[in-house]
C-alpha cells in the first residue's frame, strides 16, 4: 500500500513539474509493490483463506489487477498519468481487504453460481475502474488546455482522442459484464429462495448500472459533449465504489 501511494504521488508530482521527468526508479518500485501484493495473494491461495467468496478477498485481488493495469499502461503504452489515479485505488482496495470486518457467507449457498457472479462482477469493476482513470485524465487535460498551461505539462498527458476512445471502449466492456454479473446474482438469489430486491447492494448496483447506461445513451444517441460524458463516468465510478466498499450484503450472510 505504501508503495502504491508513493508511486502515485511521484507521478502526480511530476505532472505539475515539467522539468522533472518520472524516473525509472518509480517504475521499479511499482514492480516491487506488485510483486509483494502477488506474493500475499499466493500465500492466501496456499493457506486457503483466499477463496473469492467475500467482498474483502475480491477487493484484494481486484486491487492487484488495477495496479497491474496501471503498470501495463505505463510500461507498454507510455501512459503514465493514469497510474496517479489507479494506484491509490489499489491501495484503498487492499486496505479495505485487510482492515474491514470479514463478511461470512452461508455454507449452503451454491458455489458455482457464486464464482460465476464474482468473476463477471470483477471483470466489470476492473474495466469501469480503468475507464474512470482515463476519464479523469481526459478532464485534467481539458482543464489544462483551458488555463493555457505550458506545453511541457500537456506533453506528459495522452491525447484527448486517446483517452476519449479508451474510456468508451472500457465502458463498452465493463457495462455488459456488470449487467451479466447482476443478472447472475439475481438468479442466484432466486435459486436460493430469496428476494434480491430487498438487498441494498443489489439496488445500489442497479443505480451504478443506470449511470453507465446513461453514459452510453448520451455517447451514442444524444452525442453529448465529451466533458459531460467524462463526468458521467466519474459519477458512475463513485456509485460503484460506494456499492462495493460501503454497502453490505444482506442476502448471503451467515445466519
Amino acid at each position: 500500500m505504501v508503495g502504491y501511494f508513493w508511486v502515485a504521488g511521484t507521478v502526480l508530482w511530476n505532472l505539475w513539474h515539467p522539468k522533472r521527468p518520472v524516473t525509472p526508479a518509480s517504475l521499479y518500485l511499482l514492480l516491487c509493490a506488485l510483486a509483494a501484493h502477488f506474493l500475499y495473494l499466493v500465500e492466501g491461495v496456499v493457506t486457503g483463506w483466499l477463496r473469492l467468496d467475500t467482498p474483502e478477498t475480491v477487493a484484494l485481488v481486484l486491487g492487484w489487477f488495477v495496479a497491474l493495469s496501471a503498470f501495463a499502461q505505463w510500461r507498454w503504452r507510455e501512459m503514465v498519468a493514469p497510474a496517479g489515479f489507479l494506484l491509490p485505488l489499489s491501495a484503498v482496495l487492499a486496505a479495505f481487504a485487510l482492515f474491514e470486518k470479514p463478511t461470512y457467507l452461508s455454507s449452503a449457498l451454491r458455489r458455482d453460481m457464486l464464482m460465476l457472479h464474482v468473476t463477471l462482477m470483477m471483470g466489470g469493476y476492473l474495466a469501469l475502474m480503468l475507464a474512470f482513470s482515463t476519464a479523469v485524465v481526459h478532464l485534467l487535460t481539458l482543464a489544462l488546455l483551458k488555463r493555457k498551461h505550458p506545453l511541457a505539462v500537456l506533453k506528459k498527458l495522452p491525447p484527448l482522442e486517446t483517452t476519449e476512445r479508451l474510456t468508451t471502449h472500457l465502458v463498452l466492456v465493463g457495462f455488459p459484464l456488470l449487467v451479466l454479473g447482476m443478472l447472475v446474482g439475481i438468479v442466484w438469489a432466486r435459486s436460493e429462495g430469496r428476494s434480491a430486491w430487498s438487498d441494498p447492494k443489489v439496488l445500489f448496483s442497479l443505480l451504478t448500472g443506470g449511470v453507465f447506461a446513461a453514459y452510453l445513451h448520451a455517447r451514442f444517441v444524444r452525442q453529448w459533449k465529451t466533458a459531460t460524458l467524462q463526468w458521467l463516468v466519474v459519477l458512475g465510478f463513485a456509485c460503484l465504489l460506494v456499492t462495493f466498499l460501503v454497502v453490505r450484503h444482506t442476502l448471503a450472510l451467515e445466519k
